[in-house]
């Protein structure tokens, strides 16, 4: 991937395949999700997101987990590039359903300066079983130099989630 948004310097992005096992685990998550189960760590709890597909114009929903920031949520394709995230880049919003509550949410993928720090603080701050899962998908570790982390923030987007006022939910989706 070089020069567009993100054109510090060439990186190859990977897209993650999700295997068959994984593709069932999300089909069964999904639901209990949905009814309202709390699911994932304290600071990590899981959602679902459903994102409008940005060829389809179908809207996709996919279990996430997501991380307190501010006065919304931080959302990190852990696996790297994916259609979710493709699809929220492209739509910039979606909907985020967390114990049976869905909230319209505006999303906004910072640039790697600001992202990488993120990423990494995430990354270091989530618990050790989600560290396990998660580590053979990066690079950088919690030592490596901050260029590092955000050229993983390239690899892997980082989005910052902003729950949509009442007003401004109903005024997009008339």
């Amino acid at each position: 991937m070089s020069g567009g948004k993100y054109p510090h310097e060439r990186i190859v992005v990977t897209t993650f395949t999700p295997s068959r096992t994984f593709r069932l685990a999300n089909k069964l998550l999904a639901p209990l999700v949905r009814w309202g189960l709390p699911m994932g760590v304290r600071r990590a709890p899981m959602a679902l997101l459903t994102v409008t597909g940005r060829n389809s114009g179908i809207p996709r929903t996919t279990p996430v987990a997501l991380a307190q920031h501010r006065d919304g949520w931080l959302l990190i394709a852990v696996y790297g590039v994916t259609d979710w995230s493709r699809n929220l880049e492209a739509a910039g919003r979606g909907l985020v359903t967390i114990r049976g509550e869905t909230q319209s949410v505006t999303a906004r993928r910072p640039d790697p300066t600001e992202a990488g720090p993120l990423l990494r603080d995430s990354i270091s701050a989530a618990p050790a079983m989600v560290r396990r899962m998660t580590e053979p998908y990066f690079s950088a570790s919690d030592d490596s130099p901050g260029r590092d982390w955000e050229k993983e923030a390239v690899a892997h987007p980082v989005f910052i989630l902003s729950v949509e006022s009442a007003g401004e939910a109903s005024t997009r989706h008339e």
